[in-house]
């Protein structure tokens, strides 16, 4: 009997299963929602982290979208990037697409597409429409170049906005193939629309949608309620805020030197875990300098990074100063100690030149195929400094371990 009666159930139980399926996918074909809604740029589109094939473009949107870059290498476009992680497109406010397979000198053409999602549910999503922002074109840095220009400048953190904008006034910005920021934009980040207001905003205002911005971080962009968003505003390559790319004669490693303290220090109440990562960074750079073959064939190796002796490394300031003279490092560009300084090759054991810009100072740096010439002036125009490297006092880096 109680097989009679398991039977009779398996039956009826399979007919309502192929009646709900039935009806189900019926009901895929059925059109989602599309409200009459348009979404606003509400800043960018900006440029982050150049390199010779590629680019990371980023914007702001007023409401919650999923977002593309249409590029090509004229107006008419032509292909598209997007974003999508793990099977997903992402839907935010903050959207972030990374353009690869670029060739080196070409003109890229883009222009960034966001798409309203108005109520996210499992099935039939609502949408919104379309914003499209004007066709935007910039230059793919080509490591073939005969000469590469840039300016750096950093510690703006303790500046209004006047001072800043006096800061990125003394920057001379016709030529430029990137900008540097070298750290310590903010006292501490604290939200989104602080670091829209006091870095990407007014820097943006001058470099438009076409110069590309290299950020270097300092140790105040480790400190407040939103230091862990801020890669997804200046997204790298490879994740972290280390990295490296080619422009022109020089090989550049943008180098993360942390904080300024050790991790048990009580003002960081146990959260930071700065020491491992600067080791994985040191076996990073000691990786790099040994296998890329640009490194050790460029005229040029400059590292751009924040503090410069390093940041806090436990004492070992000294290991990574080892590590950039083996790999025939020629110059480091820093901030952090809010004066100006110039230590040319053989200073402090050092067998490169290191110069810190001030704060309310902006070097502008031009690399050659045989020289680098680099002019420090303050933010009033005042000239601070002009010194130079030639090709013949650099050092081939050296071809066994480093």
């Amino acid at each position: 009997m109680r097989n009679k009666v398991d039977n009779r159930l398996m039956v009826v139980t399979a007919a309502t299963l192929l009646s709900l399926m039935g009806g189900q996918l019926q009901a895929q074909d059925e059109p989602y929602v599309v409200h009459e809604i348009t979404p606003v740029i509400v800043e960018g589109p900006w440029l982050v982290a150049p390199t010779a094939d590629g680019v990371s473009i980023v914007w702001v949107t007023d409401s919650e979208c999923h977002s593309q870059v249409e590029f090509g290498t004229s107006a008419d476009l032509g292909r598209v990037a997007e974003n999508d992680r793990h099977g997903l497109l992402p839907i935010g406010t903050l959207h972030a697409v990374r353009l690869t397979g670029l060739t080196p000198g070409e003109t890229c053409w883009y222009r960034v597409v966001s798409t309203m999602v108005v109520k996210m549910k499992a099935y039939w999503p609502e949408k919104g429409l379309s914003v499209e922002s004007p066709v935007y074109q910039f230059t793919v840095p080509d490591p073939g170049q005969s000469e590469v220009s840039f300016s750096f400048l950093a510690d703006t953190q303790h500046g209004d906005l006047p001072r800043i904008g006096a800061n990125l006034d003394a920057v001379d910005w016709n030529g430029l193939d990137f900008f540097v920021h070298g750290g310590d934009a903010f006292g501490s980040l604290e939200s989104e629309e602080q670091l829209l207001e006091k870095l990407i905003h007014p820097v943006l205002e001058r470099l438009g949608h076409g110069i590309p911005l290299v950020f270097v971080r300092g140790n105040h962009e480790m400190r407040g309620s939103f230091a862990r968003h801020l890669h997804d505003y200046v997204p790298a390559p490879e994740g972290e805020f280390y990295y490296a790319f080619d422009a022109g004669p020089a090989h550049f490693l943008v180098l993360d030197t942390g904080e300024d303290k050790d991790d048990d220090t009580n003002v960081y109440a146990g959260l930071n875990r700065t020491e491992p990562y600067r080791e994985k960074e040191f076996a990073w750079f000691e990786e790099h300098a040994r296998i890329d073959e640009r490194f050790s064939e460029a005229p040029f190796r400059i590292i751009l990074m924040h503090a410069p002796r390093w940041g806090w490394v436990d004492g070992d300031n000294d290991r990574w100063t080892g590590l950039a003279n083996r790999t025939g490092i020629d110059l480091v560009l820093a901030g952090h100690n809010h004066r100006y300084s110039w230590s040319p090759p053989g200073s402090d054991g050092r067998e490169y030149a290191v110069l810190v810009v001030g704060q309310d100072q902006v070097a502008d740096v031009r690399v050659g195929v045989d020289e680098i010439t680099m002019k420090v002036t303050d933010a009033d125009g005042t000239d601070v400094a002009v010194h130079s490297i030639s090709r013949s006092e650099v050092r081939a880096p050296s071809q066994g371990d480093t």
